[in-house]
């Protein structure tokens, strides 16, 4: 088992590592990376968006907060061990409106919490720099 600091990821984190170096560590922990790049997401709709896409979310999905925390819980994850959600750009959304991203991460908050109820292990990472937040470090 790996000693990456990915291994112990619950919740949502913080991250100065690198995008490739988290893939890598997901990877030899056999996890699923997803990687959620919002560096040009400045609004819920194209967050929401971004999410659909990512996710690869139901054709149903309501593009609104409530079904995206209703799909995130009931996403399939196969046949991993874990998941890895590398969202990158953050903190453009965070600067944009942090109402909108405290939503998003609570949403994330809670979606790891069932995930690791599922047994699937994981949980988000914040990649690269933003705004301050209460967000712990991995």
């Amino acid at each position: 088992m790996s000693a990456h600091p990915l291994n112990r990821l619950h919740g949502v984190r913080r991250s100065s590592e690198s995008l490739d170096d988290l893939e890598a560590a997901a990877d030899e922990l056999g996890w699923r990376a997803v990687v959620l790049d919002s560096s040009e997401v400045e609004t819920t709709e194209a967050f929401l968006e971004l999410c659909a896409e990512s996710f690869a979310l139901p054709e149903w999905f309501g593009m609104n907060w409530d079904a995206l925390e209703e799909c995130l819980g009931d996403l399939d994850l196969g046949d991993v061990d874990g998941v890895a959600v590398l969202w990158c750009g953050w903190g453009e959304l965070a600067e944009a409106s942090a109402k909108d991203f405290a939503v998003a991460v609570d949403i994330f908050a809670g979606a790891a919490r069932g995930w690791r109820r599922d047994g699937v292990r994981g949980g988000v990472v914040l990649v690269g720099d933003g705004p301050e937040n209460e967000v712990d470090e991995l």
